[in-house]
């Protein structure tokens, strides 16, 4: 039962790849076709050619490039603009297959060359920018993740955690004092007449001062007594005798 779905699997790939190869080739021939009759001077069989390929779904820039210049042959250089863009566009994006574009308008020269070289050079600068902010979208996307993870991480260990920061409170805004009211002025008192001093009693008149009594003359000092002689010790006493116990 898995075998036979597996097969019928694989047919369908088989089948939806070996038909879009049959579409690319159907397309391709209508593309190289275009080409001859354009360089032939077949400018409307040239259109039909590569607005049947890309109305059937050709992804293929130098279909739209070619159906420009044919425009620009028919004279209506408008929708030629609008091809070229589209086909730049379609340039840049082809990452998956990839289209011999300088190739293949090595014959195409001149203001028509110049023409779509413009195109080509904006849609390039269009995709530069575009990877830019891509890359510098992905940056801040590895700088968030990066800063996250920092945040979630814990601290060392012997380090002490930082205390979060108290937050300072505003004191409340006081009014502002009303302006001290000035004081009136009080009228100031008449000064008082001053009374007539006495005048001034004359002073006695000085004593005459008594002489001074002259110092008495100093007494004579009595003559030091001379020192008493010092007392002689007493001769020592001779021992008695020791009395003999023998003696009768």
């Amino acid at each position: 039962m898995l075998r036979t779905f597996f097969r019928v699997v694989v047919a369908g790939i088989a089948l939806g790849s070996a038909s879009l190869l049959a579409q690319d080739a159907v397309l391709s021939h209508f593309y190289g076709q275009g080409v001859h009759r354009f360089f032939a001077r077949d400018y409307v069989g040239a259109f039909e050619d590569f607005n049947t390929a890309i109305e059937n779904g050709s992804d293929d820039p130098r279909c739209y490039y070619y159906r420009g210049l044919t425009y620009l042959h028919l004279g209506r250089e408008d929708e030629a603009k609008t091809d070229f863009e589209k086909g730049a566009q379609l340039e840049m994006q082809s990452a998956g297959k990839f289209f011999n574009v300088s190739k293949a308008l090595e014959r195409i020269q001149g203001r028509q060359r110049l023409m779509i070289e413009q195109y080509r050079s904006k849609a390039r600068l269009a995709v530069m920018v575009e990877l830019e902010r891509q890359r510098k979208a992905r940056y801040e996307e590895l700088r968030r993740e990066e800063a996250r993870v920092l945040d979630q991480a814990p601290p060392p260990v012997g380090i002490p955690e930082a205390a979060p920061a108290q937050q300072v409170t505003q004191p409340p805004a006081t009014e502002p004092a009303a302006p001290a009211q000035p004081m009136p002025a009080q009228p100031e008192a008449p000064a008082q007449p001053t009374e007539p001093t006495a005048p001034a009693q004359p002073a006695a008149p000085a004593q005459p001062e008594t002489p001074a009594q002259p110092p008495a003359p100093p007494q004579p000092e009595a003559p030091a007594q001379p020192p008493a002689p010092a007392e002689l010790p007493a001769p020592a006493q001779p021992p008695a005798p020791v009395e003999n116990p023998f003696a009768t």
